[in-house]
């Protein structure tokens, strides 16, 4: 039995398989290798779409925008943000996604999970992509640098706004009085002097406002927080009057207006930009699991040898 196990013996890299079926399998893993990152694929389609990160070949083209590609899958995704279709939808609030990844990410809203926690910190993240940047918070990475002024940021979309002060570009213009802005969010602000509308309203004191920053401005005056703490002595406990939270309502406000940016243009290319980052986490997770199948294997037969 132990002879026959040296027999099958890989000759390239020494691992022992406890039978042939397991060696022939293994050959497959040194037969496709990257000749010039050494990685290697259990399959020969995944070294095929691996070398195009070497090369640049992106063979797969959108025939809306000419955007290339280099999966068939990658296209896929991105004519999804064309066509509109979200064909993953919340079964809580019926919200749709452009793949099942994101789907998966906006449930911890519903569930309360955040398993990416801060080494440092431990502050919890429902993503890892916001664990990544947070943690560029205590090294002072910022890996995102204008080649115009040399100033960086943690995010990607800070880099791409902070470009059009040097640029001048104002895609968003208001259609009453042609005045123009960088981003959509601020001309959704901007269209409620013509409306008249102020959705931000002070518990307090009633006043509106057009902005959540204004109302944040207006919650941390002297004259509102001396009202505030009158309040607090004149009211009797039992008293059903409720207060504003000077922290934790401002920062409910501010994410409920930062979730208008969903349907901006710049903002479904960004989604566009982390699908395509999506994909290539995930042809690295698949790289990763051939390399734990090799060691899977290796640690089996390792282990029926030990008992022979």
């Amino acid at each position: 039995m132990q002879e026959q196990s040296i027999m099958n013996k890989c000759h390239i890299c020494y691992s022992y398989f406890s039978s042939k079926e397991y060696l022939t399998s293994h050959f497959k893993v040194h037969s496709n290798k990257c000749d010039l990152c050494d990685k290697t694929f259990k399959h020969k389609s995944k070294l095929i779409v691996h070398k195009r990160i070497h090369t640049g070949e992106k063979p797969y083209s959108c025939d809306t925008c000419k955007k290339s590609f280099c999966t068939n899958g990658q296209l896929t995704l991105h004519k999804r943000i064309h066509t509109g279709e979200k064909p993953y939808s919340c079964e809580t609030c019926n919200k749709s996604f452009l793949t099942n990844g994101s789907l998966v990410i906006h449930k911890r809203i519903h569930t309360g999970e955040k398993p990416y926690s801060c080494d440092i910190c431990e502050k919890a993240f429902k993503q890892q992509g916001e664990l990544t940047v947070h943690n560029r918070i205590h090294t002072g990475e910022k890996p995102f640098k204008c080649d115009t002024c040399d100033k960086a940021f943690l995010r990607k979309r800070e880099l791409t706004f902070h470009k059009m002060n040097h640029t001048g570009e104002k895609p968003y213009s208001c259609d009453t009085c042609k005045k123009s802005f960088c981003r959509n969010n601020e001309l959704k602000v901007h269209m409620r002097i013509h409306t008249g509308e102020r959705p931000y309203s002070c518990d307090l004191c009633q006043k509106s406002y057009y902005s959540s920053s204004e109302l944040s401005q207006h919650n941390k005056s002297v004259g509102h927080l001396k009202k505030l703490e009158s309040s607090k002595n004149t009211v009797s406990p039992s008293a059903s009057t409720s207060f504003v939270d000077c922290g934790e309502a401002n920062v409910k406000l501010e994410i409920k207006e930062e979730e208008t940016l969903d349907e901006d243009p710049l903002s479904i290319n960004m989604e566009a930009e982390n699908v395509e980052e999506t994909i290539k986490q995930e042809i690295e997770a698949e790289e990763s699991q051939d390399k734990d199948f090799l060691s899977c294997e290796q640690n089996h037969d390792a282990n029926y040898i030990n008992s022979i």
